[in-house]
């Protein structure tokens, strides 16, 4: 089974594609535009040509929440358009099967502890982390978003438990 799993912002949207287990493709996908309609736009074309080129049997989409954005309605506004614009695409793609993960729920399937009191710039780093323990890549936050929301989604199995180390030398799990 193809899986692209995506991790959509208006300015950028992770991606990465899943052949089984195996990360097969991650890239970003940049909008530098003002015009909100434009970037959404600039993501879609980049999607389009992904599903295009790895023709995915399965799309898995974070699913943004209020809570995500620090309850700042337009930016919470914005992303659902992208998220209608990007179901739209997928429809005309004829591609049905399509799950939606919070940004815990993945989390919580990669290993990486969430919850009250862990802020979401303080899980960034604990995600690309995560991607260069478990693919040895270095990625940047939204590709590392992506591919920790795809391997939640094939099931992917942690191949040790994650041990971060913050700037200051605490260690957590």
């Amino acid at each position: 089974m193809i899986v692209l799993a995506l991790d959509p912002s208006t300015k950028n949207t992770g991606i990465a594609v899943f052949k089984d287990q195996e990360l097969i493709y991650h890239n970003y996908i940049n909008a530098g535009s003002a015009n909100l309609f434009r970037r959404i736009d600039k993501m879609i074309e980049g999607i389009e040509a992904v599903i295009k080129e790895y023709k995915p049997t399965c799309v898995v989409i974070e699913d943004p929440i209020p809570e995500d954005v620090h309850h700042n309605q337009n930016v919470y506004k914005a992303l659902m358009y992208l998220q209608a614009f990007i179901m739209y695409s997928l429809d005309k793609n004829k591609i049905t099967n399509i799950k939606f993960f919070t940004s815990s729920e993945w989390r919580k399937k990669c290993g990486i502890h969430t919850g009250r009191g862990i802020h979401r710039d303080s899980l960034k780093p604990k995600d690309i982390a995560f991607v260069e323990s478990q693919f040895g890549i270095k990625v940047n936050d939204d590709e590392a978003d992506a591919i920790g929301i795809g391997f939640a989604a094939v099931g992917g199995v942690i191949k040790e438990p994650q041990v971060i180390i913050d700037d200051s030398g605490f260690e957590f799990a």
